[in-house]
């Protein structure tokens, strides 16, 4: 039987958090939004949070770490 990997929906206070994550990341990292780091970042953050990262300092630490160790 195949691993099933449960993935929860993201409502909007949700996206709200996420968005304002994704945001401040690419501002103090220089992360061009529609880049492909950009694209990384967000769905990296998206994928963590369906899977129940849910805190906003938790987001931050993981974007901050992604950021931190691109191109690495």
């Amino acid at each position: 039987m195949p691993t099933q990997i449960v993935r929860n929906p993201v409502g909007p206070d949700q996206l709200n958090l996420l968005q304002q994550v994704f945001d401040q990341a690419c501002t103090e990292h220089n992360i061009n939004k529609s880049s492909p780091d950009g694209e990384a970042l967000a769905l990296i953050l998206v994928h963590s949070m369906q899977k129940g990262l849910s805190e906003k300092e938790k987001l931050e630490s993981l974007a901050h770490i992604l950021a931190e160790s691109r191109g690495t």
